[in-house]
């Protein structure tokens, strides 16, 4: 971990540094399992092909993924599009030794991945500029100062290039009344009051759920947002896939009310929010 965010130390600030050597040791230890959850996990693929969907219906020979994790996506752009190039960071070595695992068993070598954050992305592709920048499941939301990764994103973003990212958000309804139907009343409020430290209470991670207020904020000055849509607002959050079965009626009927309601004031009400933005 030292010498993969170390060698950017010139970009980074020490302090933003210290943070991110705290969520790369964390997804260290999820590295081992983590993609063997999304495999038995039918919501999360629900979830990333609708992800893939979206980023596949803008035109580019060239994408980043920003918290490329083990590979998975990398992985299945390379292989659905042999002719174009990927490129992939996570701030977690042990993620990227995974996914340059993977990606090795590929016949052609059109995507790669490296140790590194928003702020190393000038030095680690040599000022290369990109026709599709995508995050997937709120990797974002590990950032320190989304302001200056909106910024930093946008300059990596080719003339007529599309970003698409995705945000844990921070008004997620269903965990709230739930919550508060049990008596967890810090709990209940923790995303709202941004006391949210992630998915495992004993093991904290620093990290902010998003507003769509936060997200339009940080990104106005340097993108245009085109497109917005929310997740499982009454389609189940990928950590209670197990009270539906998703894949039969009644996970059909909620995934169809979901998209009914992105047409509605409530969108952003779910646990996930993505966003489609233009460089201005």
């Amino acid at each position: 971990m030292e010498s993969g965010l170390n060698a950017h130390r010139d970009r980074v600030p020490r302090t933003t540094l210290d943070y991110y050597h705290q969520v790369a040791s964390y997804y260290d230890e999820e590295a081992d399992v983590f993609e063997q959850h999304y495999r038995n996990n039918p919501v999360l693929q629900r979830l990333r092909n609708d992800f893939r969907l979206v980023s596949e219906s803008y035109p580019f020979q060239s994408a980043l993924e920003i918290g490329c994790g083990p590979g998975i996506d990398l992985d299945y752009f390379a292989r659905k599009y042999p002719h174009r190039q990927f490129y992939g960071i996570d701030v977690s070595p042990a993620m990227v030794a995974q996914a340059r695992a993977k990606l090795a068993r590929l016949s052609r070598q059109n995507a790669v991945a490296e140790v590194g954050t928003p702020e190393s992305i000038v030095d680690l592709f040599d000022g290369r500029r990109f026709d599709l920048i995508y995050c997937y499941f709120g990797a974002l939301n590990t950032v320190p100062d989304l302001k200056q990764t909106a910024m930093l994103l946008s300059q990596a973003l080719s003339e007529q290039g599309t970003m698409v990212l995705t945000f844990v958000n921070r008004w997620y309804w269903f965990d709230i009344v739930w919550n508060m139907l049990r008596l967890r009343w810090r709990r209940a409020w923790a995303r709202p009051l941004n006391l949210w430290r992630g998915y495992a209470p004993n093991r904290p991670l620093t990290s902010d759920c998003r507003s769509a207020r936060e997200i339009k904020r940080a990104f106005k000055p340097v993108a245009k947002l085109q497109r917005r849509k929310g997740y499982s607002i009454l389609f189940p959050a990928w950590y209670r896939q197990a009270f539906i079965p998703t894949r039969g009626m009644l996970g059909k009927v909620l995934w169809r009310l979901d998209q009914l309601m992105n047409h509605t004031l409530f969108w952003n009400l779910g646990e996930y929010s993505l966003y489609v933005f233009k460089r201005r």
